[in-house]
């Protein structure tokens, strides 16, 4: 199952490598964090194209995408501008909104084996489709026998890795999110939230790559898997804790689902 709404003029812009994006888990018509999705989309937009995106529009976009799709879905919600012109990019333009859907990937068996490698992506905050970077790097990292890879930036800092955001737990059970620049996912809003409502200790703070050893357990988040656990940071080892993972799930749900 694949469906995607578009038009002849904007396959090209797809192709052009500027606009943004965000994705999302879509099951009986409903997305947990659904706000926090338009939002970012909105936000994105006035970053990318200097104006705001209606959430009626996206919110019709999905709905038509998924018209008679039953079982759950992933669907990105990709923004493009058809008349966009790169030798004049600042010019006003009429954004477009795409969208795909396919059906949810299976989920990974065991902890995840990253190794971290010196990068950063280009704007950090905005989620956009210049993807080129964290996916060579990805490719790296696993044919180094790696599951993916963890970014380190020009400051010795962790900050994300290549689709996901990444949290640290310390032995005395602090929540531990790098502050060096990242997208600010949805999914990791939503725990953050969830530990909050729940009263567990949670900071955010600079993560060095030398402090990885110093930490109890790590995991990665992204909309997709809300959480999986990391079980290798380059040489640093982690003991996969069952009972962390589904209170980190727990907390993540604390958010209820929202019809599209």
């Amino acid at each position: 199952m694949s469906t995607e709404l578009t038009t002849p003029e904007t396959v090209p812009l797809t192709k052009l490598g500027y606009g943004h994006y965000t994705s999302m888990l879509v099951a009986a018509g409903r997305v947990r964090g659904l706000a926090r999705h338009l939002e970012r989309l909105d936000r994105d937009c006035w970053v990318v194209f200097g104006r705001g995106l209606p959430e009626d529009t996206v919110r019709a976009a999905v709905r038509a995408a998924l018209e008679g799709v039953d079982e759950p879905s992933a669907v990105r919600v990709t923004v493009v501008a058809p008349d966009l012109d790169p030798r004049a990019p600042e010019a006003p333009v009429e954004p477009r909104v795409i969208v795909s859907a396919s059906p949810v990937p299976a989920g990974a068996d065991g902890p995840l084996r990253v190794r971290t490698a010196g990068y950063q992506r280009d704007l950090p905050q905005v989620k956009h489709v210049g993807t080129f970077g964290l996916f060579y790097q990805r490719r790296l990292a696993r044919m180094a026998g790696f599951d993916d890879v963890l970014f380190v930036n020009r400051d010795g800092q962790i900050s994300e890795g290549s689709t996901w955001n990444v949290g640290f737990v310390t032995a005395g059970g602090t929540v531990v999110w790098p502050s060096a620049p990242v997208l600010p996912g949805v999914s990791m809003g939503l725990i953050q939230s969830g530990l909050a409502r729940a009263g567990r200790p949670s900071e955010v703070r600079p993560v060095r790559a030398e402090e990885l050893p110093d930490f109890a357990a790590a995991f990665a988040t992204n909309s997709i898997t809300p959480v999986r656990l990391i079980g290798t940071v380059d040489e640093v080892t982690y003991d996969p804790d069952p009972d962390l993972a589904a209170e980190l799930l727990r907390r993540h749900d604390l958010t209820a689902a929202e019809r599209v």
